[in-house]
């Protein structure tokens, strides 16, 4: 009985050290794997472009042939230029009297990948001057009869649908032109019917005119 029972012992504490193994065996290790995700956009300012356009259905830089009046008149044509910041060049006209006038169109189209808004049209002072006309007396010409008809001649903006602009600031909102899309631009270079008449030649300079274009409105 004894060595019966000796034997039972042994045997219990047998079990007791496998079950503690086993349990040993079951027990959890844990590892924490942490993930932080971050990303930078840098978009390509390439992608926002809006450029001069002598056509209203496709990209082309086909010389501007202004409309006279009268067609009697001299008058230049316009050059576009988009190979860095696009820029139309060469709209000149030769007055003989008030009443005549010279008007380019040409046109803006979204080459870009986002929508662009129009935000203002600046008309710069002329170059080394304080104002955006100066008119010069050629020869013998009486200066102040220069500046009397410097008055009447006038250049005048229109783009799409906004209102006609001379000579100022004009500041825009809500003027929306989507990728792909064209919009008409009218340049218009007039000598005003009621305008004084100078007793000689003289030349006229306008300052340069900027149409600023932004991907926000």
């Amino acid at each position: 009985m004894e060595k019966d029972r000796g034997t039972k012992m042994i045997a219990i504490i047998a079990l007791l050290i496998a079950v503690a193994g086993v349990s040993l065996g079951f027990a959890a290790f844990s590892n924490v794997l942490t993930i932080s995700p971050s990303a930078n956009v840098t978009p390509n300012s390439d992608t926002f472009n809006v450029d001069f356009s002598s056509s209203d259905t496709s990209l082309e830089t086909d010389p501007i042939v202004p409309t006279k009046n009268p067609d009697s008149i001299a008058a230049t044509n316009a050059t576009i230029d988009n190979s860095t910041a696009p820029t139309i060049t060469g709209l000149d006209a030769t007055f003989t009297e008030p009443g005549q006038s010279v008007t380019y169109t040409f046109y803006a189209t979204n080459t870009g990948e986002y929508d662009a808004f129009l935000k203002s049209i600046v008309y710069a002072n002329v170059s080394g001057e304080q104002s955006t006309k100066v008119c010069k007396a050629t020869g013998d010409t009486t200066d102040a009869l220069v500046q009397q008809a410097c008055s009447s001649i006038s250049v005048n903006v229109k783009v799409g649908s906004e209102a006609e602009t001379s000579g100022a600031v004009a500041t825009i909102t809500g003027h929306r032109l989507a990728k792909d899309a064209y919009e008409m631009i009218t340049v218009r270079i007039e000598y005003d019917s009621n305008g004084t008449r100078a007793d000689g030649d003289f030349s006229v300079e306008f300052g340069d005119i900027s149409l600023n274009y932004s991907s926000v409105d």
